[in-house]
């Protein structure tokens, strides 16, 4: 009688560690049969033989973790790993340990290792929960955005936006900026228009949750995703949507496909980043042309003007009634060209006594 080994969590290859310890088991099983000196003896060398396969397959651990399944590639240039189940922290430390023993290092390694991580970030958001739950007081998948009056915020407040919990960013598409936040034909341009093909990957900045995902009015195919800091992302125009509402979402996932959807000219992403329904200018925080975030930390500000936010390390400067983008320039060192682009703006944007501006 053979004894059935059941398939753990990881569906790992069958290796020939395994096939000894199946004909170990079988070799004990049959063996218990029989009640004289010989059967004995082959029982305790069969003992001592499994205890050293054991070691031996404790040893070779990291050959079952690193080739549980063979990746294949998808349309959308992610990696899949049909049929793998979650692991632990320790068992992926022991993953990434084994792997740095190695003489070379494959990408498909990394690739797992990349897989297993976000699939620890996702069962860590699901256990916590809904995201940002003490800021906002539903998750509300209907109303596109709720918007907190300027008078119900506080004078200044630092928000982290990067930290070890809430996960790195990545830049959701890299492209040509098209249209920068600001006043744009008499009206308020809430976001930042990014150039690209349709069909083009548009990614998560941050980890979160998938809050609106459906046709909109004018954002035509959009996705809005909660973070954990209270912060909400924008990805209007889109083509396609591939997440829908309720998702746990990971910096760098994809969100959608580029497109003109909606009230657009053309292919273009639509990035917004607003905080309680207030849209915050994205510029005074993320490169767009080196396609990363500046800071760490944000210092979110009340003004008579609205809601803004930058760099928690940044010098702002009040602007006084008669003030000109040349004069401040000029004041701090600096071009109208530079003061322009450090505050996300271009030198047409009018200035208002009591606006702050960034001037490092």
């Amino acid at each position: 009688m053979i004894n059935r080994i059941p398939f753990n969590n990881y569906h790992r290859v069958f290796s020939l560690s395994d096939l000894i310890r199946l004909l170990t088991i079988w070799f004990v099983n049959k063996f218990l049969y029989f009640s004289n000196i010989k059967t004995l003896k082959a029982y305790i060398a069969t003992l001592a033989l499994l205890f050293i396969v054991q070691s031996v397959f404790a040893f070779h651990k990291n050959d079952s973790l690193l080739n549980r399944h063979e990746p294949t590639k998808k349309n959308d240039d992610t990696v899949q790993y049909a049929g793998l189940k979650n692991i632990t922290y320790e068992e992926l430390s022991f993953m990434v340990d084994s792997i740095l023993d190695l003489d070379t290092i494959k990408q498909s390694d990394i690739n797992l290792v990349n897989y297993y991580s976000k699939l620890l970030i996702k069962e860590k958001i699901r256990l916590e929960g809904i995201p940002a739950s003490d800021i906002y007081e539903e998750f509300d998948e209907q109303a596109v955005f709720t918007i907190t009056p300027e008078n119900e915020f506080p004078e200044t407040q630092t928000l982290v936006i990067i930290s070890d919990s809430l996960g790195e960013y990545f830049h959701p598409r890299e492209g040509i900026v098209t249209s920068k936040f600001g006043w744009r034909d008499k009206r308020m341009h809430k976001g930042i228009d990014i150039n690209l093909n349709k069909g083009d990957p548009v990614k998560c900045a941050f980890n979160g949750m998938v809050r609106i995902a459906r046709k909109q009015g004018g954002f035509g195919n959009v996705v809005i995703v909660r973070h954990y800091n209270g912060l909400e992302t924008v990805y209007a125009h889109l083509s396609k949507i591939k997440v829908k509402p309720g998702d746990v979402v990971t910096a760098g996932q994809l969100l959608g496909l580029g497109g003109s959807t909606g009230h657009s000219s053309g292919p273009h992403l639509h990035f917004e980043v607003r905080f309680k329904g207030q849209a915050l200018n994205p510029a005074n925080f993320i490169s767009f042309t080196d396609n990363k975030i500046g800071t760490d930390t944000l210092m979110i500000k009340h003004s008579r003007y609205g809601i803004c936010a930058y760099p928690a390390n940044a010098t702002l400067h009040s602007i006084q009634k008669g003030d000109s983008w040349y004069e401040i320039a000029k004041r701090y060192g600096m071009s109208v060209k530079q003061l322009c682009a450090l505050n996300g703006v271009e030198k047409k944007y009018y200035l208002r006594a009591g606006q702050k501006l960034r001037i490092n």
